[in-house]
């Protein structure tokens, strides 16, 4: 019997390390790719309008690996299986947020300044124009989804102690700094206002603020960011 419970204990225990490390991986490459851009950036040549831009650069590689290995983190998530009645998922979320960081990667950007070639295999079968349009709605869904896991299911749960109210107060801040951050570049791009200020890179440095903020959230989730957390505890 004792055997059985430390056999129960040992998955249990595993289980909740391959949770931690998935959530760090996830977290940690939120934070590698915009920073990769910025040191690029600086030490070698300008920074890129936006991270997307940066697919026709030397960066092209990193850009490129990063996200794909985001979608494949983000599609072996579980979570925790979802309660009657719930509509919006762990699992369902993290797919959403895989397939659309792949065809992010897949599917680049377009730019009237920039080559066409060589194509990638979705720009020669939908067309450039086409898997720009298919690029801007795979990121647009890929920021929703990581908001939904901020707002809605990293805050799931009974709130037993200052620390898990401190984590839920970090969740709905990083939710919102995706939100708002994403809509900010979006209107940018929109009105041509991002053009005009092009020489500052705004839309840039929202996605990464976006990028920093999903980051945050799914390091606080995997346990690796415990100062913070303390820290925002201590302030209540």
């Amino acid at each position: 019997m004792q055997d059985d419970h430390g056999l129960t204990q040992k998955t249990h225990n595993d289980l909740v390390l391959s949770f931690l490390s998935v959530r760090r991986a996830i977290g940690g490459l939120g934070f590698f790719l915009p920073l990769a851009l910025i040191a690029y950036g600086i030490a070698v040549e300008d920074i890129p309008d936006s991270i997307s831009l940066s697919y026709y650069s030397p960066m092209r590689d990193v850009f490129v690996g990063t996200l794909i290995a985001q979608a494949v983190f983000l599609w072996s998530y579980e979570g925790f299986r979802p309660e009657a009645g719930d509509v919006i998922s762990d699992k369902g979320t993290a797919r959403v947020a895989a397939l659309c960081a792949a065809l992010v990667a897949l599917a680049p950007t377009t730019d009237a300044g920039l080559p066409a070639d060589p194509r990638t295999v979705l720009q020669y079968l939908l067309g450039v124009k086409a898997a720009g349009v298919l690029h801007i709605l795979a990121a647009a869904g890929f920021f929703a989804a990581l908001a939904v896991y901020c707002l809605v299911l990293f805050v799931k749960g009974e709130v037993d102690g200052p620390e898990k109210r401190a984590s839920n107060i970090i969740y709905r801040i990083c939710g919102w700094l995706i939100v708002v951050s994403i809509s900010l570049a979006g209107l940018l791009l929109l009105t041509g206002i991002a053009d005009r200020l092009a020489d500052l890179n705004p839309v840039f440095w929202l996605e990464t603020i976006a990028s920093f903020a999903f980051a945050t959230s799914w390091a606080v989730k995997g346990d690796a960011m415990r100062p913070l957390v303390q820290g925002v505890a201590a302030l209540r």
